[in-house]
Order: C-alpha cells, then structure tokens, then sequence
C-alpha cells in the first residue's frame, strides 16, 4: 500500500531503505495515551513513510491517503545536516536535512525522526562530489 519500490528505476541498487524511528512518535502515545485517534494517526504517518538511498539518489514517500514522493540525484544535492535535539541523542535518531540546488528556499527534503542519522547522513555523502 505504501509502497515506493515502484519508483525505483531497473538499474538501481538500494542502499539504505528505512521508516521513522517509533521513538519520534513516543509524544502521541504519551501525550494522546488514552485518546485513540492520535496514537493510530501517529503509526499510520511512520507507517506510510520511507526513505531510500540509491546508488543514483535519494528518495522520501510521505502520505497516509494521498502520496508524495520526491527524489534528487547526487549532483543536485548541496548539503546535508543532522538536527538532533536531547532526547534524539539519547536515543539515537534525528532528522535529516538535504539541501538541492534550485529549490528556491534551498530546503528539499526533511527525513523526520531517522534512527542513526549520523550514518545515514555519512552514506548520503559518500555519493555527493
């Protein structure tokens, strides 16, 4: 259903495929605990969201009903930063940020909630020249 091998090209070869971590959503189950619509709404959106790498670009599928998908070759991609707060640190995820060129304000891509960001961020880079 929420799917996103159906964009990938033939020749690609996947190097990182991955879903937020459950602990960026921990907030809708301990603030939502006893209501039942936020918690399901919180596991559906880190259900239907994936990240990719491959070896050609890097890829987001977000959308519970509807989807949106967006991808950037390597060439395109100028930066890539981490932000991390306390309690990501703790536990090892965060978000990561992939600046495009031409993208207007300069922000493409926010991959909320990554478990090691760190070494995702480092494969990403790995591809950039």
């Amino acid at each position: 259903m929420w799917e996103i091998k159906k964009h990938f090209r033939e020749d690609e070869k996947v190097i990182f495929e991955g879903t937020p971590s459950w602990m960026g959503y921990i907030t809708y189950f301990i603030l939502f605990g006893l209501w039942f619509i936020p918690p399901i709404i919180g596991a559906l959106k880190k259900l239907s969201t994936k990240y990719v790498i491959t070896d050609r670009r890097v890829m987001g599928r977000y959308g519970i009903i509807s989807e949106d998908f967006k991808s950037a070759s390597f060439k395109h991609i100028t930066s890539v930063r981490i932000k991390q707060g306390l309690i990501g640190k703790m536990f090892n995820f965060g978000n990561i940020v992939i600046d495009t060129a031409g993208s207007g304000a300069g922000l493409d891509f926010v991959w909320s909630y990554v478990n090691n960001p760190i070494d995702v961020k480092n494969q990403i880079e790995k591809f950039i020249d």
